[in-house]
């Protein structure tokens, strides 16, 4: 008996051991390989610039918030490998604490290495962890708060739980504004379990001010700011199939369309989850864990839903980064639900279903070279084997004319960028320029849905139309050259008859 005890005790430690290794192998393969895109060049800037600084540009940026980048400061971030390796860290951390918090909430190891499976061969976490964004942190602090707060919620309210919650709340707050998503969800639970739990709920609220401290000083911060802009203009309002699209992109790792290999784990993983939701309702008072996952997805996706129809456009796929620890427990409850004690190997067979497509996805996609989300650095090798004297750049915005100097090493080029409301020239060129490079991204209006793997693949022949910007466009006669890469269109025109008027403002 003792040696069946250990030696399954044995198995689970070598399992979640190959789950952590293969989903560290598939988070840092390659990390720095791929050039930055436009959002990691904010990143770096904000890494490298000084602490006073990057508050300041982060709160003059008005959609972001501040911790991720704080904590940048005290990690290396010399390189792209280096830059990205917080996040990727961070992923693996998000597997091990998958694992961890599965097993120590529901007593199953089993149960803990199938939601670890699932996380580590998740390809829209494999992303956001090779991203050097906010989201791998914030999902761990997701993960942690919900942890604590459903070891409060069954009543283990020793001090140590309190200090998680509130820390990881407060963490979480100035990391990513979805966390909110997390004490909505929890305000629900217990606006049905008010009359069992009120004394949990005064001491919630209490829990909840000293965790938003720093979110108020934050705002305080951000409204002496002269002007915000909020960076949000590009997202535009989801539609009622965009639901079933995030879904089916956090669960198995689908675009904006379903491939025919993918659909099988699609269908599954999406009936797993409808399986565990109705489960959760229908049982949510003997079973408030399930309960508060069944909250945390659809309360969060109806409050940004609604709130993108109403006020301002917030739904993006990654930022929904908070919810994806209840996506996991809720599909992995379905499955056993619909399998019934007597056939557990179907659950088990739709855990391996979905992790083996998620595999498949991502392996596909870095044999496709599509990780290679803005190839900034292919733009600027081409521009520099191509350029002749004379040669200018023009770009959208600063930040894109940084992301192409990166990569364009000691080479000097004259430079302008647009007027963001128009195709006139916000800042012209300071010397005559007689032919203009330009590059624009191709990503982000690829699809009216914002999905992580979303891009142009780099092609020959003739960018698509949808692409050629307004100032190319009206100088169409004098086109030299054109040519897509990953993300990105490259344009070169010629513009010796209006070299001096390209130094004047328009």
């Amino acid at each position: 008996m003792v040696a069946d005890t250990l030696h399954r005790s044995r198995l689970v430690w070598i399992g979640a051991a190959l789950i952590v290794l293969a989903g560290a192998a598939l988070r840092f393969y390659d990390l720095g390989g791929p050039s930055l895109w436009i959002d990691e060049v904010y990143t770096d800037i904000l890494a490298h610039a000084s602490l006073e600084d990057t508050l300041l540009i982060v709160r003059d940026l008005g959609n972001q918030a501040p911790l991720y980048y704080m904590l940048l400061h005290a990690w290396p971030t010399d390189s792209e490998f280096a830059l990205r390796s917080f996040s990727a860290l961070l992923g693996v951390l998000g597997i091990v604490g998958t694992i961890w918090a599965v097993a120590r909430l529901y007593r199953s190891p089993w149960l803990a290495l199938a939601a670890g499976a699932l996380l580590a061969f998740n390809p829209y976490h494999i992303w956001l962890s090779r991203t050097a964004r906010v989201y791998a942190l914030a999902f761990v602090l997701a993960l942690l708060a919900s942890y604590a707060f459903l070891k409060l919620l069954r009543g283990e309210r020793a001090r140590v739980h309190w200090a998680v919650f509130v820390l990881a709340t407060m963490a979480g707050y100035i990391t990513h504004y979805f966390a909110a998503g997390l004490s909505f969800a929890q305000y629900v639970v217990f606006g049905f379990l008010l009359r069992r739990k009120r004394a949990l709920f005064r001491r919630w609220i209490g829990a909840q001010f000293i965790a938003a401290i720093p979110l108020f000083a934050w705002i305080v911060y951000m409204l002496q700011a002269e002007t915000i802009a909020a960076g949000l203009g590009w997202i535009l309002k989801p539609k009622p199939q965009d639901v079933l699209l995030t879904l089916g992109a956090m669960t198995v790792g689908t675009g904006n369309t379903i491939p025919a290999l993918a659909l099988p784990a699609t269908l599954v993983a999406l009936t797993g989850l409808g399986a565990g939701m109705l489960y959760a309702a229908r049982h949510y008072r003997t079973e408030a864990d399930l309960w508060y996952w069944f909250w945390l997805v659809v309360g969060t996706l109806a409050l940004v839903f609604v709130i993108s129809h109403l006020v301002q456009p917030l739904y993006v796929d990654r930022y929904f980064v908070v919810i994806l620890p209840a996506l996991l427990v809720l599909m992995l409850r379905g499955w056993i639900w619909l399998a019934g004690p007597r056939r557990p190997y179907l659950a088990a067979g739709a855990v391996v279903l979905v992790c083996l497509t998620g595999v498949a996805i991502a392996l596909d996609v870095f044999d496709k070279g599509d990780h290679y989300k803005e190839d900034w650095r292919g733009v600027a090798r081409y521009v520099v084997q191509h350029r002749q004297p004379g040669d200018g750049i023009l770009a959208a915005n600063p930040v894109e004319f940084i992301a192409f100097k990166r990569y364009a090493g000691d080479e000097e080029f004259p430079y302008a960028w647009l007027n963001e409301t128009g195709p006139q020239i916000e800042r012209p060129f300071e010397v005559p320029v007689t032919r203009v490079w330009i590059a624009v991204r191709t990503a982000a209006d690829e699809t009216g849905h914002q999905n992580e793997i979303t891009l142009t693949r780099a092609a020959e022949g003739p960018v698509p139309q949808k692409y050629v910007p307004q100032w190319v466009r009206a100088r169409h006669d004098r086109l030299l050259d054109q040519k897509l890469f990953n993300g990105l269109a490259l344009f070169l025109v010629d513009t010796g008859a209006e070299a001096d008027q390209l130094t004047r403002a328009q």
